[in-house]
């Protein structure tokens, strides 16, 4: 059974919007952690 292709066009939608939020929400992340090492709010990051 085939997928409509509004359908199809509907769900890349809905995935590329996801997909960007997610994207977006990273590097907001990212530069609020430069900004507060540049500002030497917070130091550099202990692994172990």
């Amino acid at each position: 059974m085939a997928m409509p292709r509004g359908l199809a066009a509907y769900m890349v939608d809905m995935v590329w919007a996801v997909l960007a939020g997610w994207v977006s929400a990273c590097l907001l992340v990212a530069n609020e952690i430069a900004r507060g090492m540049r500002a030497g709010e917070i130091g550099p990051f202990v692994v172990g």
